[in-house]
């Protein structure tokens, strides 16, 4: 089959779902550099379905138009699009737009024409994307049951991305003498991470931090990985997938996205919830972080067991969970049942500014000669 995929340039969440997929599929890509071909290239030839990522960014702009106007599977990496959504429109001078959108979304009108002082994160404003997709994709089954209870209208579906695991577990600082190296990415709250480093070196920790660096560079070089977006999702979170299938030791705010995932609590070192599964990662209190961030950075640093027993306990819970062929699997059948689902109906409510296409002008031109085939 033949799909469109609209996704950032650097888009290192979907990157091994997408090579995986083109083994058996012709899968386009399209980014901001080359997505205006998109429009003609479907007209000559149609896809047969088009895929959408969306995160909470500033790089995940430019899809909205066309997850709008052709609808697809969309694949959602973050509970919340609203931060993201509100700066492309008040960049674009549209607060008017921005206004009804979050009413819509949200039900109540909010602060207006100006995006609500309230903590980054507060305001989901998914129902727009939600209802334009024939089908949306969330690789977070707690995710996806809070979205079907939420948007109870909206065909929401669980599938993990791909994760390969390497063959066996990475182990790293195996000493407990050794400096143990902390990553976080360049984009995540690196002075969180800094700050909490500071705490735990002056109760005599000895570790360093790799900050401002890429995925692969955090995978390649640190002992324990830092996940600690907020709002919650997106790279960071594929992020912590891929060094769980490494068997690395991840450090994770404990949110809606890590909620199912064996985990100790760092302020008693007992696993949370019931699982009776073997821990996977410490995951903290947002509402703590910084404290609770510098005795995770602190016990990890000084226990090279604990170290190991986490990553070992990781690597078998992602080959169990995430790896292998059973996403891939879900995957492929995923696609071959959306080429077969027709397109949601539009809300009586949905807003107008939604709507139009940009044939308008072209429209009423061909309209003044009496032109009656839509050849858009």
């Amino acid at each position: 089959m033949r799909f469109a995929w609209f996704r950032p340039a650097e888009s290192y969440a979907s990157a091994p779902l997408v090579a995986e997929l083109s083994a058996q599929h012709t899968l386009d890509l399209y980014t901001r550099a080359n997505a205006h071909d998109f429009v003609w290239t479907h007209f000559r030839s149609p896809y047969e379905r088009c895929l959408f990522e969306l995160d909470n960014t500033a790089a995940h702009a430019f899809i909205w138009p066309y997850l709008l106007h052709y609808g697809g599977v969309l694949l959602l990496f973050s509970p919340t699009l609203h931060d993201g959504r509100a700066r492309a429109l008040a960049v674009a001078g549209r607060l008017d737009d921005y206004a009804v959108e979050f009413s819509f979304s949200e039900g109540h009108p909010g602060s207006g024409r100006t995006p609500p002082r309230e903590r980054r994160g507060s305001w989901p404003m998914l129902r727009v994307p939600l209802a334009a997709a024939h089908v949306t994709v969330v690789p977070n089954s707690a995710l996806a049951d809070a979205l079907r209870d939420q948007y109870p209208h909206a065909r929401i579906a669980y599938v993990p991305l791909v994760v390969q695991p390497p063959e066996a577990p990475l182990v790293r600082g195996a000493a407990a003498a050794q400096t143990v190296t902390f990553g976080v990415l360049a984009d995540d709250r690196v002075e969180v991470a800094r700050r909490a480093l500071v705490r735990a070196q002056t109760l005599g920790t000895s570790a360093t931090l790799i900050a401002g660096a890429s995925p692969e560079h955090v995978l390649r070089d640190a002992h324990v990985v830092l996940v600690l977006p907020w709002p919650p999702g997106g790279q960071a979170q594929q992020l912590a997938l891929a060094a769980l299938a490494a068997g690395l030791p991840v450090v994770a705010l404990e949110t809606i996205l890590t909620a199912d995932w064996p985990a100790l609590d760092p302020q008693t070192w007992c696993p949370r919830g019931r699982s009776t599964d073997r821990p996977v990662a410490v995951t903290i209190d947002p509402r703590d972080e910084e404290h609770s961030l510098a005795l995770a950075m602190r016990r990890l640093s000084a226990d090279a067991a604990l170290r190991s027993a986490l990553g070992e306990a990781a690597y078998a819970w992602s080959r169990a969970h995430e790896g292998g062929t059973v996403p891939l699997d879900a995957w492929q059948r995923l696609l071959r049942d959306a080429t077969q689902v027709d397109p949601p109906p539009r809300p009586a409510t949905w807003p107008s500014h939604l709507t139009p296409d940009g044939t308008e002008r072209a429209r009423a031109m061909l309209a003044e000669f009496g032109v009656a085939i839509d050849l858009f």
